[in-house]
């Protein structure tokens, strides 16, 4: 285009309005680029337009133009990915809408930057500028800004890890978008909630939410929305394990977003493939999308929560390949990123994929003291009744805890089949007590951890005293009674999800406080602990051993309750009687356990069971 030979910096009205029919007809050609998804030729010819009115000294024409022209560019820039330039254009638009008549345009500015800020991970800054967003729409009476801010508002929430919050704002924003007829909006906010109903498992409800949006958007012609949308629902057939199926929702998705040319779309579809085909195994698939988000990421200098999904799953893939230490690099170089960003719920997400690591490269003791760290981070969410996922998660930790435990045992086994086969009754017989006595669940488990490795410190103790079929010297038994302290040291570095460390040690003290290693008595022993020295001895007076016969269980009750009261407490004592008498652990005295009998047990600590002495007082720890 040939500009005018007129000098700009004296024009008069006729050239003032020449030149503003210029440069509308540079905004009407970027507009044009816009809507064919050009962004790049739409770009150009904003910074042409840009660069003509400032280098020519052309004069203001009006506010509209201007906050047209940066309008403009921070979309053109958003859609490219560029967002950190678009802040910045959003940023120039308030020096111009300073005017009190154009709240409502910096109200919008606000939710724009605020917008932006979520994407590059800067949370805090954004909730301040949607926030005030949010109070300039309140005051004008605005269901559209509401609504738009409310879903903005969600969206942080979710990345806090605030799921409830969340889930309340879309819920008020979908009420007040229904009464204002605000079709597009709402189903924005119906996309919004099916992710909240996916990351609580309740996929049905997510199904419903995306289709609701999916059938709103096409019947508007709205394809990138559309588009957005299939990418949800691929995401809950894949959390469903529906994998053929979220592929293929997934490939549409990245057909649309490749036309539309929306960058930003194509960076979550590739992080989605990515984490189906290390789902598939297909680590090929996997390291190729991975790096197309990678590279995106980099190349846009943005570090927010997909850049910490990538490098995760970039972990996740190294670990598929048995690549421990690319797998070890990646997922902490991912730890880090999610605290500074505090990304408390994929943090939990990290944490388990490295316990993960850990596990398979037989690292047992950083395995435990990681996924203690994710168990907190899932148990705080799904305590505040965050979202249900995350028990499914707690109980995937558990399965890791119980194959780290098993990993103990079968060395426990290997040295003396009867020590492992004994753990595991006195970790039954323990957990049926346990509910008796009105424990609550997480104490039961703890119980049960406690039971199962409660003579995990025998592994230091010598065969040739261990497996003595004579009556052992007063310094074999010495060496016998450091087991408890020896099981305590080989766990010493190790912070479990329950606190077994105190019941491994004080199992062998007795209320009467004759007991070893500390000599406690009465209360000062931990109720655990208390609980599994009925089972442990119960157990070995009714299993043979190679200097006697084992004990029928009447006997052995006899002997516990006549010759060594003293050394129990009464009240356990007399509850666990009865338990015995009542015949319902009968299949538990003096069986051969099976080789996977923690599992089974474990199973039994998540019934929900009532109390059998639901009048008696807590027990205290």
């Amino acid at each position: 285009m040939t500009v005018s030979s007129e000098n700009p910096r004296s024009p008069g009205e006729a050239g003032g309005s020449k030149w503003a029919r210029t440069l509308a007809q540079f905004l009407d050609l970027a507009g044009e680029a816009s809507r064919g998804f050009d962004y790049e030729r739409a770009l150009k010819y904003l910074e042409t337009m840009e660069e003509l009115w400032e280098s020519k000294g052309l004069p203001a024409f009006s506010i509209e133009l201007r906050c047209q022209l940066h309008t403009e560019k921070g979309r053109a820039l958003t859609r490219l990915g560029r967002y950190k330039e678009a802040v910045a254009e959003y940023q120039k638009l308030l020096e111009y809408c300073q005017d009190k008549t154009m709240l409502p345009q910096r109200m919008d500015i606000f939710l724009n930057i605020g917008q932006l800020l979520i994407k590059i991970g800067e949370l805090d800054r954004a909730l301040g500028f949607i926030h005030r967003g949010l109070a300039g729409y309140r005051r004008l009476n605005n269901p559209d800004g509401i609504c738009k801010s409310l879903r903005n508002l969600g969206v942080i929430y979710i990345e806090l890890g605030e799921f409830d919050d969340a889930e309340n704002a879309y819920e008020e924003a979908i009420e007040i978008s229904g009464d204002n007829d605000l079709h597009i909006l709402s189903a924005d906010l119906y996309n919004n909630l099916g992710a909240i109903k996916n990351m609580k498992g309740d996929w049905r409800a997510a199904l419903e939410c995306y289709n609701r949006a999916k059938d709103v958007y096409r019947d508007k012609g709205e394809v990138r929305k559309t588009a957005y949308t299939l990418n949800n629902i691929g995401i809950t057939l894949l959390e469903q394990g529906r994998l053929p199926e979220a592929r293929d929702y997934f490939l549409s998705a990245l057909q649309v977003a490749g036309t539309i040319k929306d960058e930003s779309l194509l960076l979550i579809i590739n992080i989605n493939l990515t984490d189906l085909s290390v789902r598939l195994d297909n680590t090929d698939d996997a390291r190729r999308y991975c790096s197309a988000a990678d590279s995106y990421l980099v190349r846009k200098s943005i570090k927010n929560s997909q850049y910490v999904e990538t490098v995760k799953l970039a972990g996740k893939i190294s670990l598929a390949e048995e690549d421990y230490e690319a797998a070890g690099e990646k997922l902490t170089e991912a730890l880090d990123l999610c605290r500074e960003l505090r990304l408390q719920f994929m943090e939990a997400e990290v944490l388990f994929a490295l316990g993960t690591l850990y596990l398979q490269s037989e690292r047992h003791m950083e395995a435990l003291q990681t996924l203690e760290e994710s168990y907190q981070l899932f148990h705080q969410l799904d305590a505040a009744g965050r979202v249900e996922k995350t028990e499914g998660l707690i109980r995937s930790t558990e399965e890791l805890y119980l194959k780290i435990f098993e990993a103990m045992a079968a060395k426990v086994d290997r040295k003396d089949h009867y020590t492992k086969g004994h753990s595991d009754r006195v970790a039954s017989l323990a957990m049926h007590l346990a509910r008796r006595l009105g424990l609550s669940d997480h104490e039961i488990k703890a119980i049960v951890a406690g039971g199962l490795l409660h003579d995990i410190g025998k592994l230091k103790v010598s065969d040739n005293i261990l497996k003595k079929a004579e009556r052992l010297t007063p310094e074999e038994y010495a060496e016998i009674k450091k087991h408890p302290e020896n099981g305590v040291q080989l766990l010493r570095d190790v912070v479990l999800p329950w606190d077994v460390i105190p019941l491994i040690r004080h199992h062998h003290e007795q209320c009467d406080g004759s007991g070893y290693p500390d000599g406690l008595s009465g209360e000062t022993i931990p109720s655990g602990a208390r609980i599994i020295c009925l089972a442990d001895v119960f157990d070995a007076l009714t299993s043979e051993r190679p200097y006697r016969e084992a004990y029928s269980a009447d006997k052995a009750l006899e002997v516990m309750t006549e010759q060594m009261s003293l050394a129990f407490d009464s009240m356990m004592l007399e509850t666990f009687v009865e338990m015995i008498k009542s015949g319902d652990v009968d299949h538990i005295i003096n069986r051969r356990t099976a080789t996977d009998e923690m599992y089974k047990i474990w199973a039994q600590c998540r019934l929900s069971v009532a109390p059998a002495v639901a009048s008696r007082e807590p027990i205290g720890a």
